[in-house]
């Protein structure tokens, strides 16, 4: 029987703050959001991270994880050259390379050097043999976690109010990833456009705190 116990493990340590991906460097252009009042509280901001998980970068990033998961051969090449601007790409493959570096010195997987973040993600989870529902779950809550503390940090709103917009979004989280389960790459596709132009913007940017 699969130990869905020490998947739930593997899957708290890779989406951990303490994980050394630099994770919490990066805005997804949030911080340009912010700086021009599109995000300007907790609602706001919940309102911000759902749309990206339900039309935008989070779901896309969900489908390439099932892909790499599944061995889809262009994915990871896919990816990249879906990437909507320069930060995007960088962010994506600076995380993805972070990642696989420490997968590969703590667990006995074998993986390419570098990769786009969720392609990693995906590799490495079926190198692992985790549950993919769990998985793809896991890193959407990781994004949408990542997101709010970039809002806690820079709005800024307090602490429980950044708790309660995670939780605000478990439903679309759940939600994303029934769909995502069923869906292939034939349905990638994107209507978050502002956070986009956000990501563009941020590349010229200063002074700035995150990277992207």
């Amino acid at each position: 029987m699969k130990n869905s116990h020490k998947d739930v493990m593997t899957l708290q340590a890779w989406f951990s703050p303490a994980f050394p991906t630099g994770a919490f460097s990066y805005s997804h252009g949030m911080e340009s959001a912010i700086h021009d009042g599109l995000i300007t509280d907790a609602d706001s901001l919940k309102n911000w991270i759902a749309l990206l998980l339900s039309h935008g970068s989070g779901r896309n990033d969900g489908l390439f994880l099932k892909a790499a998961y599944e061995g889809v051969a262009e994915a990871n090449a896919l990816c990249l050259a879906l990437c909507s601007s320069k930060e995007r790409f960088c962010e994506t493959t600076e995380l993805g390379q972070a990642f696989i570096r420490v997968v590969k010195a703590s667990y006995d997987v074998k993986l390419p050097d570098q990769a786009a973040y969720p392609i990693a993600v995906g590799w490495a989870a079926r190198e692992i043999n985790l549950d993919l529902t769990l998985t793809i779950q896991s890193y959407l809550q990781a994004f949408a976690s990542n997101l709010i503390s970039v809002g806690i940090r820079t709005i800024p709103i307090g602490q429980q109010a950044g708790q309660a917009c995670l939780v605000q979004l478990y439903p679309v989280i759940e939600k994303i990833t029934k769909k995502i389960k069923i869906a292939t790459l034939d349905e990638l596709g994107s209507a978050t456009f502002m956070s986009d132009l956000m990501a563009i913007k941020h590349e010229k940017s200063a002074p700035r705190i995150y990277r992207t």
